[in-house]
């Protein structure tokens, strides 16, 4: 079972199960008319978690139902923690075992040096996200001290790929090419360019997944990431030379984010021996990918 099936990573991960064999469930907060094995919930409805567990009866659970973005702080902490809260809770009245994979995020590392983090370091969340990533992983993490539920944590580093919301910059910066290809237009305007970031293909991230459920320990957290760092600027400069197009590129102020980490880049050598994972999709690709995606949205979008 999936929580949070219909998002990014539930829908790559979703297709990568799915095309593995796997018997694959989802719970979300929307209908999903591609699968009647879904069941429909709020995260935090106790009732609609357990008759979905009782009626799917997992072997395994990925948890990726969350907020990433909220005008109102309190939502991280409703959503993220108190949704994680309610799914063991859920999973214990159930009288199931299921082994739990709980997406987490780079964001609880907070500022750091800029070498690469292992999951060692200790962690400085500087934002509510953060923090309520932060809270979800403690949570999770007493499931398994108390009630030896399997639990393992994966931390996720900036994911890239087909589907990817406009909210985050790469992809932010992939529609606006899509559209101005397709308005005969040459203005992309962006943030903060000098960050540097360690992305990674969603596609490599579903790998990661399935493998962290089939040979983790439990009790784990992992980094699921590449171990380079790239600057935003040259994932833009890359969409531009795959387009016909000549840009101009302006900053916009509103387009710059407080708290903005300079440069944060992961370690991926824990998960790499514990399941013998490594990153096949190169960033050229993936931002390929991204950029032809966008072409047939925003196509979609004024038909």
């Amino acid at each position: 079972m999936i929580t949070g099936k219909q998002g990014f990573v539930g829908r790559h991960l979703a297709d990568h199960l799915t095309a593995a064999g796997w018997d694959v469930f989802g719970f979300g907060r929307r209908p999903d008319g591609t699968n009647s094995r879904s069941f429909q919930g709020e995260i935090t409805d106790r009732h609609a978690l357990r008759i979905a567990l009782e009626e799917a009866r997992p072997d395994v659970i990925f948890h990726l139902a969350g907020r990433i973005k909220s005008d109102a702080s309190e939502l991280f902490y409703m959503v993220n923690l108190l949704g994680t809260v309610a799914l063991f809770e859920s999973v214990l009245a159930a009288g199931i075992r299921p082994v739990i994979v709980v997406a987490s995020s780079s964001a609880v590392y907070g500022h750091r040096s800029g070498k690469p983090i292992s999951e060692r370091i200790a962690l400085r969340p500087l934002t509510h996200y953060a923090v309520s990533k932060t809270a979800q992983e403690a949570a999770a993490l007493r499931y398994y001290q108390s009630f030896c539920l399997p639990v393992m944590i994966v931390r996720m580093f900036n994911l890239l790929g087909p589907g990817q919301s406009a909210d985050l910059a790469c992809s932010a910066f992939a529609r606006q090419i899509a559209l101005a290809e397709l308005n005969d237009e040459n203005g992309i305007v962006t943030g903060n360019l000098s960050a540097r970031r360690d992305f990674l293909d969603v596609r490599d991230a579903a790998r990661a997944f399935e493998l962290v459920a089939k040979k983790g320990k439990a009790g784990q957290v992992y980094n699921v990431c590449s171990g380079h760092a790239v600057a935003i600027r040259k994932c833009l400069s890359e969409m531009i030379s795959m387009s016909p197009n000549q840009f101009t590129v302006e900053l916009g102020a509103a387009r710059f984010q407080k708290n903005d980490i300079p440069i944060q880049v992961g370690n991926s050598l824990k998960l790499n021996r514990a399941t013998g994972w490594r990153p096949k999709i190169s960033l050229r690709e993936s931002l390929s990918d991204l950029l032809n995606d966008w072409r047939q949205r925003v196509k979609s979008e004024l038909e």
